[in-house]
């Protein structure tokens, strides 16, 4: 995905949910809700050991990091009270990365993306 395609907001926040949505997966969460809206209060809603939880995932553009505004943090609350579900947010910041060939004398010009994350917490 070129720097261009990412820097708007959908593409930055579908990248860290996906982030997020793997990092669970791996944890051995099953995952029962995706919400893609960036605006929504909640990403995902996943259960593991018989916990649910309800998680907001935020991500910016580097040198930022995701946050969650109080309005959001609140409605987040009351939905995970109303789900029996423990309210978590996550905050991840992208920064791009250049790519080099070790074939070739220079880079290629092409990006990857470094995903910072620095875990999920409670609300």
């Amino acid at each position: 995905m070129a720097k261009k395609e990412l820097e708007s907001n959908p593409n930055i926040h579908a990248l860290g949910l996906s982030y997020i949505y793997r990092y669970l997966s791996r944890a051995g969460y099953t995952i029962y809700e995706v919400n893609t809206d960036p605006n929504h209060h909640f990403q995902i809603f996943a259960k593991a050991d018989n916990t649910f939880i309800l998680v907001a995932v935020r991500t910016a553009y580097h040198p930022d990091t995701g946050t969650i505004d109080n309005a959001t943090q609140k409605q987040l609350i009351k939905e995970s009270n109303q789900l029996n579900a423990i309210p978590h947010f996550a905050g991840l910041a992208v920064t791009p990365v250049k790519t080099h060939n070790p074939d070739r004398d220079r880079s290629t010009g092409d990006e990857d993306y470094l995903v910072t994350f620095n875990g999920i917490t409670v609300v």
